[in-house]
């Protein structure tokens, strides 16, 4: 087992386990922080697929600019997601 390879899996796990976090949080700020780190955990996947523009390419746009529009965004909404009334998830 190579390094590189090493390197795959613990990334690709930690993101795995920043989506599950993603999907079950339910505060705003936090899963904004959370796409973040994603974004840049699979900047770090590709710089070990040896893709270094791609990589930076998502570090700027994904954790960079991206986080900076979600935030802003947030600043017009309410910090914790409501559940839906109407949503057949929540009954």
């Amino acid at each position: 087992m190579t390094l590189d390879f090493t390197i795959d899996v613990l990334l690709l796990g930690f993101m795995a386990v920043i989506a599950i976090a993603v999907v079950r949080m339910r505060d705003l700020f936090g899963i904004a922080m959370l796409f973040s780190l994603f974004s840049l955990l699979s900047a770090g996947v590709f710089t070990v697929m040896d893709a270094a523009d791609v990589a930076f390419t998502e570090a700027a746009v994904g954790a960079g600019i991206s986080t900076i529009l979600i935030l802003a965004t947030l600043t017009r909404t309410a910090r914790e997601e409501r559940p839906n009334k109407g949503c057949l998830l929540y009954t």
